[in-house]
């Protein structure tokens, strides 16, 4: 995981391909089956290797495709990738192809540098609506947010101990392993590293996807690869339940979408699905 999705990459279908089985109630009462051509955690799209196309006589632009085999239900996913002729950044456009009528939950997924010094970066979020914490302890020895708990702002995320957490200000100071997830309708997220000196810009499609799910992982694992000094914060713009998957996100009854923001993306057989996004960093 480290050495092929420590980037900027696709999860489709987002989350995990079967419900989980200690999922408290209201995420799935509902829920119904996976997608059976697609077994992946975080889908084909994280997983499979992906042809990378120069573009002839532009070094600044590249395409990356991927054809999944004939029983998916999706043919074709492509990521054109462009520099900025203008400021230090990039911008993707993905191309996502039907083969048959599918209804999956979609991420752009993101990860970016997580400091060591507690409090030095700072996340600015627009708009950022109401939230809810991972119905299921991620790292239980690790996990100072309460668990399936709705929060008014990241300002103040509930802890398991009864107290708040300011999550606007990264890292926390003690080791942490956290899924959040939040409505951002203005679809764009900023990560300001004050004592570094620069400021990262993620822009994304908000209407096509409409929440963000913000993963913190500050030395949280132990397990190999990870052996207790992993650090990231991925910043994944979503239509999806957390990461619980098709089972899940697919059920418009779920929390979230029962709220009226969208979990899943619909496709047509044939039909042709195309969202940019942006990536740009600038001097504070």
């Amino acid at each position: 995981m480290l050495r092929d999705l420590c980037g900027d990459f696709i999860c489709l279908p987002y989350g995990a391909p079967d419900v989980m089985a200690a999922l408290p109630d209201p995420w799935q009462h509902g829920a119904g089956s996976g997608i059976p051509e697609d077994r992946w955690f975080h889908g084909i799209g994280a997983n499979a290797p992906w042809e990378i196309i120069p573009e002839p006589n532009d070094p600044t632009r590249a395409a990356m495709v991927l054809l999944p085999p004939d029983a998916h239900p999706v043919s074709k996913l492509e990521r054109r990738v462009a520099l900025l002729p203008d400021r230090p950044g990039y911008e993707v456009e993905l191309r996502i192809t039907a083969r048959h009528d599918v209804q999956f939950p979609v991420s752009m997924h993101p990860c970016f540098h997580l400091p060591k010094e507690p409090g030095t970066l700072r996340l600015e979020i627009a708009n950022a609506g109401r939230g809810w914490t991972y119905p299921l302890p991620v790292v239980p020895e690790h996990a100072p947010v309460a668990v399936n708990a709705r929060f008014d702002s990241l300002n103040a995320v509930p802890r398991t101990d009864g107290g708040g957490m300011d999550l606007t200000m990264l890292p926390p100071p003690e080791r942490c392993e956290a899924l959040l997830q939040i409505p951002a309708p203005d679809g764009e997220i900023r990560l300001l590293y004050d004592q570094a000196g620069y400021g990262v810009r993620f822009a994304y499609d908000a209407e096509l996807l409409p929440s963000l799910v913000i993963w913190i992982s500050n030395r949280g694992r132990d397990e190999a690869p990870f052996d207790g000094n992993f650090r990231t914060i991925g910043i994944e713009a979503v239509a999806g339940a957390f990461d619980l998957g098709p089972p899940v996100s697919n059920w418009s009854g779920n929390p979230i979408a029962a709220e009226g923001i969208s979990t899943a993306v619909p496709l047509r057989a044939g039909q042709e699905l195309i969202t940019q996004s942006t990536i740009t960093i600038d001097a504070l």
